[in-house]
C-alpha cells in the first residue's frame, strides 16, 4: 500500500459508484444504553456507532480492499495473493477482485 502526506485523496467515480452499490453507506446508530450507563443522557452529549458488519464480508476490510483491486486492475494486474489471519481480509480482497475481474489468491494460516 502507498502512503500518502496528502489530507485528501479523491475517489475515482468508478470505485465510488461500486461502494455504493454494495453496501455504502454503513449505518449510524446512537448507543442509547451507553450514554445511560455511563450517565450522560440529554441532548449536549450524543455518542454513536458505525456499523459496518452489514458489509458482504462482516468487517471494515472491504473499505480499502475495494481500492486496491481497483487500482491494481488499472495498472494491468490480473491476479493478487495475499495471506489472512481470521479470514476477513482473505475474504475482503477476494471481494474486491472479484469485482474488478482479477484471479485472488488466499493464504491462511492453521
Amino acid at each position: 500500500q502507498e502512503i500518502s502526506q496528502e489530507p485528501l485523496i479523491p475517489i475515482p467515480k468508478e470505485l465510488r459508484e461500486i461502494f455504493v452499490r454494495t453496501y455504502r453507506p454503513t449505518p449510524l446508530h446512537r448507543a442509547y444504553g451507553l450514554e445511560k450507563e455511563l450517565g450522560i443522557e440529554g441532548e449536549n452529549i450524543k455518542i454513536f456507532y458505525k456499523n459496518e458488519s452489514v458489509s458482504p464480508t462482516g468487517s471494515h476490510k472491504p473499505n480499502t480492499a475495494l481500492a486496491q483491486a481497483y487500482y491494481s486492475k488499472k495498472d494491468g494486474v490480473n491476479e493478487l495473493i495475499t495471506e489472512t489471519g481470521a479470514g476477513q481480509w482473505g475474504s475482503a480482497l477476494s471481494y474486491g477482485c472479484n469485482m474488478f475481474d482479477i484471479k485472488c489468491t488466499v493464504y491462511m494460516g492453521s
